[in-house]
């Protein structure tokens, strides 16, 4: 690995570390302890990923990247994932209740497996979306960011943004619920 490779990393965790830190909480629903190690852990898969390869051209949307992937990882470990996700895609708050998966012992298996059935439909949804689409859509969802940033940040009008999110919530929507292939 090169100096070069080294020194975009030492840069990058100078400046986006704390950044990073606070999006994972955030994500994590105020877990500092879990976000640390998760920071921790998206620097050292980059440093691992480096095998002799040219640091990205986006160095803090690569780092973003995989802190995505560490926490949706950590998601599918903690179960806690499908009950955040299956309730944002139905557009209501998530109250566990009568139907929550702890409620009855005797549904639970087969709640987990509806649940995971979903993951692995709005999973293959989320990879399916063009990727202007999908980005738009994972800095909405995952970085809470508003339309007017990610429209910033995208270098595309607030209008294109919301295109993009009514066309992709719209896509993982069908994708959940069974009507597309």
């Amino acid at each position: 690995m090169g100096e070069r490779f080294f020194g975009v990393i030492a840069e990058a965790y100078k400046a986006w570390n704390a950044e990073l830190v606070g999006f994972l909480n955030r994500q994590l629903k105020r877990s500092p302890e879990a976000a640390q190690d998760l920071a921790q852990e998206t620097f050292a898969k980059w440093l691992a990923a480096g095998n002799g390869a040219e640091p990205p051209a986006q160095p803090r949307a690569y780092l973003y990247e995989i802190a995505r992937n560490l926490l949706r990882d950590h998601w599918r470990r903690e179960n806690v994932r499908g009950a955040h996700l299956a309730a944002s895609l139905d557009d209501r708050e998530f109250e566990p209740g009568a139907d929550s998966l702890a409620a009855d012992p005797a549904s639970q298996p087969e709640a987990r497996a509806d649940v995971n059935q979903r993951l692995r439909r709005l999973q293959a949804a989320i990879d399916a979306m063009p990727a202007r689409q999908r980005e738009a859509f994972l800095l909405y969802r995952y970085d809470e960011l508003r339309c007017e940033e990610i429209a910033r940040r995208m270098g595309i009008s607030v209008r294109a943004v919301e295109k993009h999110l009514q066309l992709a919530l719209a896509h993982c929507k069908r994708h959940v619920h069974g009507e597309a292939s």
